[in-house]
């Protein structure tokens, strides 16, 4: 039987789950449904180049909404903080549409990517929520393998090496994975860290576990896309 700060702590924690997992589910709603109303769209070859023409910008503006929201999201309403996710989202759609358009002949690729990305996803997160486990423990092995996947990807972009190519794209699909699992599992555990009742803390604890699930799944496709679509 749980005591009374168990249950509080259960019941916040369950909260949060379903606040995160609602949030990164309309993420991505949002997400793909500008590539994919671009590349259904009479004018979409046109839409396409003209969102190339401001590739740079928007991915400056991702970082800085990024920044923003890592650094304020204390600071600032949930209102704001609900407003930056989306907005992200948004930049992020606009960047896939050009992803999407380079498939526009083979979208089961990009089907085929998408529903293994989806059973992944769903098959870690379980695990995440499940294990007796405490996952934080590998958090330091992750940051590393993170940054270590990073260095890799720019150090391929001057080299263009087809070995160091595949070894990244494996490597990333690995770590994300196990983002998913540890992400999932950290925003259960962290119900201790909440004040009872307060909603507004639960909201924006909820958007910043939503934006950390939302990256993992978003990376994560993109490493399965590569390994499908076999381009760089």
């Amino acid at each position: 039987m749980y005591n009374e700060q168990g249950y509080i702590d259960i019941t916040a924690s369950n909260k949060l789950l379903r606040t995160s997992f609602t949030y990164m589910i309309l993420g991505l709603i949002v997400t793909f449904l500008i590539p994919v109303y671009i590349m259904f769209s009479p004018n979409g070859v046109m839409l396409a180049h003209y969102i190339a023409r401001f590739y740079t910008p928007i991915i400056v503006l991702e970082f800085v909404t990024v920044f923003l929201f890592s650094f304020r999201i204390y600071k600032t309403s949930l209102t704001s903080a609900k407003l930056m996710f989306f907005f992200y989202s948004f930049l992020n759609g606009l960047v896939f549409s050009l992803i999407g358009m380079m498939f526009i002949g083979n979208l089961m690729i990009i089907a085929y990517a998408l529903l293994t990305t989806i059973i992944m996803f769903a098959v870690i997160a379980v695990y995440g929520y499940t294990t007796k486990e405490d996952l934080s423990n590998y958090g330091g092995f992750l940051k590393t393998g993170l940054i270590s996947l990073i260095i890799m990807s720019l150090i391929n972009m001057f080299i263009g090496a087809p070995m160091l190519y595949w070894a990244v794209t494996i490597l990333g699909v690995v770590i994300f994975s196990a983002l998913i699992a540890y992400d999932v599992n950290r925003i259960k555990n962290m119900a201790y860290e909440l004040a009872e009742g307060d909603d507004e803390l639960i909201g924006k604890l909820g958007i910043i576990g939503a934006l950390n699930l939302y990256l993992d799944f978003i990376n994560l496709f993109l490493y399965i896309l590569r390994i499908f679509s076999k381009k760089k």
